[in-house]
């Protein structure tokens, strides 16, 4: 778990949306962004090369929590289904069954 904390405007959300993929760092060159392969080139020699190619090719999957968890109940993804379903549709490595056991979550699969 990272904790990232900073004066208001600093770029600490942009920092996190470029790590987790969903924005492409633009190296200083608003008028032409580069693309992807750029980028790589770019960070040549660096963890961060590593890091974007694996990002890239899908090879790394990055999850971020969203802010504000209050505005999760009034989302419409939090108005259909159970949480039974839910947590089967987010299982990916067939684990369901094991971490509801393992969380003693039975008596909330509605």
């Amino acid at each position: 778990m990272l904790g990232l904390v900073g004066t208001n405007g600093i770029g600490k959300s942009s920092a996190l949306k470029i790590l987790s993929g969903n924005l492409k760092p633009n190296l200083g060159d608003f008028d032409n962004p580069p693309d992807w392969t750029d980028i790589i080139k770019y960070f040549r020699g660096s963890e961060l090369q590593a890091f974007f190619k694996r990002l890239v090719e899908e090879d790394l999957t990055s999850v971020v929590k969203i802010q504000y968890v209050d505005s999760v109940i009034k989302s419409d993804a939090a108005k259909k289904g159970t949480v039974a379903e839910k947590l089967k549709k987010a299982d990916k490595l067939g684990l369901y069954d094991e971490v509801v056991k393992m969380l003693d979550l039975k008596s909330v699969l509605r």
